[in-house]
């Protein structure tokens, strides 16, 4: 398998050439400042130039920014770029965004320029708060046309993130309709609220997720069932609603850990957090030392779940085509929504990253760039 990237002259000639405004974090210690950046050009057959119209702002994005995950990320940037050289900053953030084709390389052949699309960025590419991004044609999917790029720009993250922790890590099957009760910690923000929808959409007749009181409307909107984590009878409903074969936390509290209670016993049931130790402990300790502590941490908190024939894993953001194709279709058909809670203009990316840092809102925090 090949790491380096090919050098594609032809490819790249076709991308814009000149100046873009762009969100850069010159260090981990400045945090994002607006300049005018050269618009990145096409390195591989397979990416896209997209010209960005909207970009969320995800938890992920302010903890990047202060170097989160440099350790084992920038690992890996130097392997994609083979340099050992190469540094992850400066860094333009973002992980998804909706826009326009403006270029493609030469084995795209399902997209073309001026094609409307929503996309995601893998972790160690420069981001989408930018006027340009890059990314492969497989994090690309349709725009759907009934919605703005507004809303748009606010699914493709949380989306794939939900796939990969119910389908890549529960093993839920998404292409019938699933058996499992599922369980939500924290579902009113906008990975819960993503995964509930997707949940649904693929016809799971019980989802039950804890949030704040002020959330319960939205949350049963959305088809579960509201459990307010701060009640003091919050374990004795979870218990009656119970058991459940798939609890997916996407915050990490007290009741989240004592969930375990209401899986169900020697079913295959599993537990996912993507609330994981693996980024802070490798920045922390170092790769080696990092792993190591990480797998620790996982096996204590794991190992009574095990003795019960109960799974508990961590999950993480990973692209994929699949989920962002058939989230455009669901949303096109109008059987999942976007949860937009708040929009930023561009120059008001600052104030959008202060805002998702509070790690309380509910649904998504998108940036307008027209």
């Amino acid at each position: 398998m090949k790491l380096c990237r090919p050098n594609l002259a032809a490819a790249a000639s076709r991308a814009a050439s000149g100046s873009m405004k762009a969100w850069l974090a010159e260090s981990p210690t400045i945090g994002i400042t607006k300049i005018n950046h050269p618009i990145p050009t096409l390195k591989r057959p397979n990416d896209v130039l997209i010209r960005v119209k909207a970009a969320s702002v995800n938890t992920i994005d302010t903890k990047m920014v202060q170097g989160y995950g440099d350790e084992l990320l920038g690992i890996w940037h130097k392997a994609a770029n083979c340099n050992s050289a190469a540094s992850r900053f400066p860094m333009i953030p973002g992980r998804d965004c909706s826009g326009t084709v403006e270029s493609v390389g030469p084995s795209v052949h399902s997209l073309r320029p001026g094609d409307e699309v929503i996309a995601v960025v893998p972790a160690i590419e420069q981001g989408a708060h930018a006027e340009f991004t890059v990314t492969p044609d497989t994090c690309c999917a349709p725009k759907p046309r009934n919605l703005s790029f507004t809303e748009a720009a606010s699914v493709p993250y949380v989306a794939c993130t939900s796939w990969a922790s119910l389908v890549t890590f529960a093993r839920m099957n998404p292409r019938k309709k699933p058996s499992e009760r599922v369980l939500i910690n924290g579902g009113s923000g906008g990975l819960g609220t993503m995964a509930i929808q997707m949940l649904k959409s693929w016809g799971v007749e019980k989802v039950v997720a804890t949030c704040s009181k002020n959330s319960f409307e939205l949350v049963r909107s959305l088809g579960a069932i509201p459990i307010d984590y701060a009640a003091p009878n919050a374990t004795d409903l979870l218990i009656e609603l119970a058991p459940f074969e798939v609890i997916l936390d996407c915050v990490d509290s007290e009741l989240a850990k004592w969930s375990d209670h209401v899986m169900g016993t020697w079913r295959n049931c599993v537990h996912v957090s993507v609330v994981s130790p693996l980024m802070s402990d490798t920045d922390r300790y170092g790769v080696i030392t990092g792993l190591f502590s990480t797998a620790a941490k996982h096996f204590n908190r794991a190992y009574k779940s095990h003795m019960q024939g109960r799974w508990y894993t961590y999950a993480y953001f990973m692209p994929n085509q699949e989920c962002l194709l058939q989230v455009s279709k669901l949303l096109e058909e109008g059987k999942i929504k976007p949860i937009v809670e708040k929009v930023y203009k561009f120059d008001e990316m600052p104030a959008a990253y202060e805002k998702v840092s509070y790690l309380h809102g509910k649904g998504k925090t998108v940036v307008e760039f027209d």
